[in-house]
């Protein structure tokens, strides 16, 4: 009650009172908003989240049968779909029960003298095939419907391709590895649908790449492990599509295709062959000059080291001798494959030496 003035202060002292209770609260919720956003831009704070949100996604029901980890080729769970026959004798009955089962077949540890067009003719809706294991020393390759096929460790020392009126153009993936394949088939060349050829832990010694001309979607290519000494390619071969290529760990000298004949090249491993330093200098401008790149290193040269690749300065070059593989009277490298060489060591006293097989004579 009091004078109008005393009521006037009053209400006014109140009203002050009120709106600093109310910044005060303001400045209290922006401060916490402040640190909150702070927070959650810390490590420690998004590592908990994406840790509960995970507790959270494994606690809903299903999930798990939904999730799986998928780190094979098309999309499929590792070893869905394929079909194994293990140790058997393969018959029309065994084959056509085996592909209908699934469009992957894997026969492991099979017997069989030859793997013809016959055998071929029962997986017409398999895609993807693997021979693995036992002993398949042939393979008489006839299908147009397979996309990948793999023939591993089988002690395989003959492969041939059918000659057909419709080109192979299915086959994308070809690996024969860890064989006796001392020499490819000039009918290689009908496998025009290629873009990974591994060829890889064989007994070659000579390639012509020429016949891999025909093969203009080739994106791999894998002589790695071999007993590689010559690689022949004419002037013309380009293959435009090659971009991974690998012939380390053979017995090679010099690479006269490379790289003029892999113009879209990215990838290259030479280490572990007996390069010539003069070639090793060239082939290091080369792959400068076209950003290639060239994966591994040499270590404890016997010669030189240079550029990463061990080199030997008195080795013959091509242009001076004939290296590599020895052609009789002009033809075609031996049938049997066997390293014929004719060699000069990496010796203080330069020695001649001629190497057949596993013979070696020194003049």
């Amino acid at each position: 009650n009091g004078p109008p003035s005393t009521i006037r202060f009053k209400k006014r002292s109140t009203t002050i009172v009120n709106q600093t209770h109310r910044n005060s609260v303001r400045h209290r919720a922006l401060r916490l908003i402040t640190q909150e956003r702070n927070m959650m831009r810390t490590p420690r704070f998004r590592d908990v989240m994406l840790r509960l949100l995970f507790f959270a996604l494994l606690l809903e029901p299903g999930y798990l049968r939904r999730c799986c980890g998928r780190a094979v080729p098309h999309h499929r769970r590792r070893g869905a779909g394929v079909e194994r026959l293990q140790n058997v004798t393969l018959t029309n009955a065994t084959l056509s029960t085996a592909t209908q089962l699934g469009r992957e077949l894997s026969l492991e540890g099979c017997q069989i003298e030859n793997f013809g067009p016959t055998l071929f003719g029962l997986l017409q809706r398999t895609d993807c095939l693997t021979l693995r294991g036992g002993t398949i020393p042939t393979v008489t390759f006839n299908s147009h419907a397979l996309d990948t096929f793999v023939i591993d460790g089988t002690g395989l020392a003959m492969f041939s391709v059918v000659p057909t009126e419709v080109p192979y153009v299915k086959l994308r993936i070809l690996q024969i590895t860890r064989n006796q394949l001392r020499q490819l088939t000039p009918n290689l060349s009908l496998l025009v649908g290629l873009k990974r050829l591994d060829l890889s832990q064989n007994r070659l010694s000579y390639v012509d790449l020429d016949v891999l001309g025909s093969m203009q979607r080739l994106r791999d290519l894998d002589l790695s492990v071999n007993r590689i000494v010559r690689l022949d390619a004419s002037p013309e071969l380009q293959l435009p599509g090659l971009r991974n290529l690998w012939v380390s760990y053979n017995r090679l000298r010099s690479f006269g295709a490379f790289p003029g004949a892999f113009p879209a090249l990215d990838t290259v491993r030479l280490i572990g062959n007996v390069w010539h330093c003069s070639w090793v200098d060239r082939a290091r401008a080369n792959i400068i000059r076209h950003g290639i790149t060239a994966f591994g290193a040499d270590y404890d040269c016997p010669g030189e080291r240079q550029g990463g690749l061990c080199c030997y300065d008195d080795a013959l070059s091509e242009e001076e001798t004939t290296v590599g593989t020895l052609r009789l009277d002009g033809l075609t490298p031996p049938a049997t494959g066997d390293d014929l060489t004719l060699r000069e060591t990496n010796r203080s006293m330069p020695t001649i030496g001629v190497r057949f097989g596993d013979v070696e004579i020194f003049l």
